[in-house]
């Protein structure tokens, strides 16, 4: 186990750990860098590793100097418990992580879990891991740094608990974001090739793809950025994809033990909500989608988009509306843990190879029970949703996925169109599902009970972009009073905060939301 903090002066630092809480015996040196980019300040990452620990057992430890440690924690290495369970988020922010825990609001970046009886912070005991796909803090280079400092002691109250597992987002693009992501996380597993990263702190170990196996589950992660710019001249789109294939490879191989195989990045592949659906999720589905067929992919995950979404399986656009036995990848997106950018609303219709999709915050939990069955949910965890129907903590997709072979799939047997399941004609059980809450916050119900992105997209039609963005202004307007908005969105910002705002997040489907903003992305500067 991989342990990582931070320090404000040049320290010589150690982990101790041991079985009993009162006997901190083993020990380990911490290996220490300096980060440099922040204006005004040099502070220190430092990582050691705990070794020589046994399975399912709990283990007490804390880091620090003879001067100074940390209090005790302690986790549980190797989780062996049925059903493996696996918390998955994408874009949780310093203010407005909703998704930590039923404290976390708008009006402040600190969110103290006092209670921890809901949202992610009540998932610690049961929990093997929980995997962030992409978006940290909003950013982590914001104030100075100071942001992801506040960022990583939220997120400190489950990562110090259960194995903190990451992917890199859009919002690390940045050279400096760049240089706190792979700084703060290189305690990540470092398998890549080539092996190390060069950011405008120096050269790393590379974390911008890597993978891992926990339980009856390999992992991949990967760096959807890559696509879109992010490189240090010597970790390419071309390098991720070689070392993607023999890991999959050997992954492939190794399926009597551990046979699901789940690939996340950031970005999505399949998703249905806005213009980040179309060229950027072709530009990374060309290079995958293939691959993912050839080695039995099981899902695959992202955040990105600021709501959840859960595909049947399917390729190349067509689906069979059945879980069980898929013979394609299912495309989950979880990218609503909460930030400062709020809610991003489905304006498109949906299609038939969307099973569920919400624009709610919160986050999904995968509970792995054997090699044939998974239990895949999302856990709703937002203050705007209508509290008498749907409170806190309130599970909205439930779903089994069941895969009696995992192997490549055949081509020929390959989803090709919205099927019933043989032998189930019932239109109740393929029917795709949706959970919009937003319109009596946007005031256009028009008593036609038709969906809320049907609504939302005659009213552009008939009144325009500029009536639209003064709703979504309106909207804002809601979300000041209602959950106390007081922090800026960007130092230079005008207002406190956006929603979805395109400026940050490339081609989501509010056009007319601002004028475009330079973007510095590692190694060029973009316009988004």
């Amino acid at each position: 186990m991989t342990v990582a903090w931070v320090t404000g002066g040049e320290f010589s630092q150690e982990v101790q750990w041991g079985s009993d809480e009162g006997a901190l015996t083993s020990r380990a040196d911490a290996d220490t860098r300096a980060f440099e980019q922040d204006s005004g300040r040099t502070w220190y990452t430092h990582t050691a590793i705990m070794s020589g620990l046994a399975t399912n057992t709990q283990y007490y430890y804390r880091v620090g100097s003879s001067d100074q440690y940390t209090k005790v924690f302690n986790f549980t290495n190797r989780l062996e418990r049925t059903p493996y369970r696996h918390v998955i988020i994408g874009d949780l922010g310093s203010s407005c992580g909703f998704a930590l825990c039923n404290s976390c609001h708008s009006g402040s970046e600190e969110c103290k879990c006092e209670s921890n009886t809901e949202g992610m912070i009540s998932e610690i005991a049961d929990a093997g891991m929980i995997l962030h796909m992409g978006d940290f803090g909003y950013d982590l280079d914001s104030n100075d740094g100071k942001t992801g400092d506040q960022f990583m002691r939220n997120v400190e109250q489950v990562a110090a608990y259960v194995p903190y597992m990451v992917n890199h987002g859009n919002h690390e693009d940045g050279s400096k974001s760049l240089a706190h992501y792979v700084e703060r996380f290189r305690s990540q597993p470092s398998n890549a090739v080539p092996s190390t990263f060069t950011s405008s702190n120096g050269e790393t170990t590379n974390t911008l793809y890597f993978s891992w196996d926990y339980g009856l589950i390999h992992y991949v992660s990967l760096s959807t950025e890559i696509w879109f710019g992010v490189t240090d001249g010597k970790v390419t789109r071309e390098t991720q994809l070689a070392w993607l294939e023999e890991d999959l490879k050997a992954a492939h191989q190794n399926r009597e033990n551990v046979p699901w195989i789940i690939v996340q990045g950031h970005r999505s592949i399949y998703c249905s909500c806005d213009g980040d659906c179309d060229s950027d999720a072709v530009k990374i589905r060309d290079d995958l989608e293939e691959m993912f067929m050839d080695y039995g992919v099981d899902f695959f995950f992202n955040g990105h988009e600021h709501n959840y979404e859960r595909s049947y399986p399917i390729y190349k656009g067509n689906s069979t509306r059945s879980n069980i036995d898929p013979k394609g990848p299912i495309y989950v997106v979880s990218g609503a843990a909460g930030s400062r950018e709020m809610h991003e609303p489905f304006t498109r219709d949906q299609p038939s190879w969307s099973a569920f999709r919400s624009n709610t915050f919160g986050y999904s939990v995968l509970d792995v029970y054997n090699k044939t069955h998974v239990h895949l949910q999302y856990v709703q965890t937002d203050p705007t949703a209508f509290k008498d129907k749907h409170p806190y903590g309130t599970v909205i997709d439930d779903d089994w996925i069941v895969q009696s072979t995992h192997g490549p799939f055949d081509r020929a047997l390959a989803p090709r169109g919205a099927a019933f399941p043989q032998g189930l004609q019932s239109a109740e059980f393929a029917r795709s599902r949706q959970y919009d809450h937003w319109w009596p916050l946007l005031d256009l119900e028009d008593n036609s009970a038709r969906a809320t992105h049907s609504i939302i997209q005659d009213f552009r039609s008939q009144q325009g972009e500029k009536a639209w963005v003064e709703k979504l202004n309106g909207l804002m307007s809601w979300v000041d009073v209602e959950l106390g908005a007081e922090i800026m969105w960007r130092n230079n910002a005008s207002s406190v905060v956006h929603w979805e705002d395109v400026r940050d997040d490339g081609s989501s489907d509010c056009a007319a939301c601002g004028a475009p903003q330079a973007r510095e992305i590692y190694d060029f500067t973009v316009f988004v």
